[in-house]
């Protein structure tokens, strides 16, 4: 699998994986500038906000004001974490897919198992009650089941490989155990062609709760314009 896999890289299709690679990279950081635009503005309303609050006290009008932007700036700033894995994954399929040299392979493979199983927990975290009870404020029941779905496919993805991710993490990566044996062990059993597979995985599935997200932004974005606006 190995051998094909590396001469179908080498190929003319090889070729246009690898532009098509960085011309997303470059999109997904035009990508999270917008984002970090976006949090800033939301940070600085609150700032506003708060200074109003506390020069003229506390009315129902500001309070609405203060729970719209937090909950908005908590929504692109989840969002915002799911691009940034986003864009994490594409630099190391890129890495992964066109190194040449056998031991770079084998610490990019090492980095890429340590990256999907820092993000899985991670989002998993940031998507739990807090992100849930906003989103069932805000979403239609079919956006709702999106969102939840999509959460549930991500469980299922680190729940099936977490115990090879967690062993390269535990004896190979940053939280290596100090057994050389056991991490000989575990580096040898890492495979190119299947980390490029899992990657590719990974990605499916974080791909589709970042989509997910899109509704809850629009969402927030239509709450602000109404306690701001009275529509």
């Amino acid at each position: 699998m190995d051998l094909f896999l590396e001469k179908h890289l080498e190929s003319a299709e090889g070729a246009e994986l690898k532009k098509a690679l960085e011309s997303t990279i470059e999109e997904e950081k035009r990508c999270l500038e917008q984002f970090e635009l976006q949090i800033r503005i939301c940070r600085e309303k609150l700032a506003e906000i708060n200074a109003s609050i506390a020069r003229n006290g506390q009315t129902h009008t500001l309070m609405q004001m203060k729970r719209a932007f937090e909950e908005q700036e908590f929504i692109v700033n989840t969002a915002a974490q799911c691009q940034q894995c986003s864009f994490e994954t594409k630099g190391l399929q890129k890495l992964l897919c066109f190194e040449k040299n056998d031991g770079s392979r084998e610490r990019i493979a090492v980095d890429a198992c340590e990256m999907m199983y820092e993000w899985c927990d991670d989002l998993l975290q940031q998507t739990a009650k807090k992100y849930q009870d906003i989103a069932s404020k805000l979403l239609t029941p079919a956006e709702l089941a999106r969102t939840r779905i999509a959460r549930k496919k991500l469980q299922d993805f680190y729940k099936q490989e977490k115990p090879e991710l967690a062993a390269v993490r535990h004896n190979a990566g940053a939280h290596r155990e100090h057994d050389f044996l056991k991490q000989r062990e575990v580096l040898e059993g890492i495979g190119w062609s299947e980390t490029i597979q899992r990657l590719h995985d990974f990605e499916v599935v974080t791909l589709e709760l970042g989509k997910s997200m899109d509704a809850l932004m629009k969402a927030g974005l239509r709450r602000l314009d109404k306690v701001f606006n009275g529509r």
